[in-house]
């Protein structure tokens, strides 16, 4: 359902199971829904970056996992993951996700914050299965590379213990996206498939090389490249 007009969403329904929601707001809470399974949300617009007006001490993704314990499927769309960074992000939830098998998310792998929030729900969801990250390409062009995230936690220990199926689109061989998907690689040892789309055919041949090298977890782990 897609949506306009509203600033704020309060989602109060003990019943609900499931929620699929787009549009313009300015934030989103969940009350008492502790059976909702499945979360599909985007946001249409730029979260501010101006973080001079946000609270200190509040987190917006703390806020949105306090009542959704029983999460099993997670899609984060378009801004909707910089509206989560906002405020303090823990290395990991209080409470792990321990029923989300699938988490898909459209990520700026430049923005240090939005790769904060996105290692925060890895850390918090150790039965995950499926992994899908898409790059905002118009995003990662205007931004300068941070210090590489990836490469600082690459000895995490295997960090996505369950994953089998993980799929990287819309990327565009930069040095950020290289580290996610040396990082990727070195913490799965279950992975079966990664499915790897790029924005573009450019430099193809060289990424291909460059992907070959990276140490694998998975003996088993599959990689397979797609031309657009």
């Amino acid at each position: 359902m897609n949506f306009e007009g509203f600033s704020h969403l309060k989602i109060h329904a003990p019943n609900l199971e499931f929620f699929d929601i787009g549009g313009i707001f300015q934030g989103v809470t969940f009350e008492n829904t502790r059976l909702l399974t499945v979360i599909s949300i985007g946001l249409y617009v730029n979260a501010p970056a101006d973080l001079s007006t946000v609270k200190k001490g509040t987190s917006n993704l703390l806020k949105f996992f306090s009542h959704i314990p029983q999460i099993q499927r997670l899609e984060v769309q378009s801004y909707f993951l910089k509206y989560l960074a906002i405020g303090n992000v823990p290395g990991r939830l209080p409470v792990a996700c321990l029923s989300l098998n699938y988490l898909s998310m459209r990520i700026n792998f430049n923005d240090h914050m939005e790769i904060k929030t996105a290692f925060c729900l890895f850390t918090s969801s150790p039965n995950l299965f499926e992994l899908e990250m898409l790059a905002r390409p118009d995003e990662e062009s205007t931004t300068h590379p941070p210090t590489s995230f990836w490469a600082g936690n690459n000895d995490s220990g295997c960090l996505f213990d369950n994953l089998r199926i993980a799929r990287v689109f819309d990327i565009s061989s930069t040095k950020p996206e290289l580290d996610f998907l040396k990082f990727l690689l070195a913490n799965s040892p279950k992975l079966e498939k990664l499915t790897i789309k790029p924005g573009s055919v450019d430099g193809g041949m060289e990424f291909l090389k460059e992907l070959l090298r990276y140490r694998r977890a998975s003996v088993l782990a599959e990689i397979i490249y797609m031309d657009t």
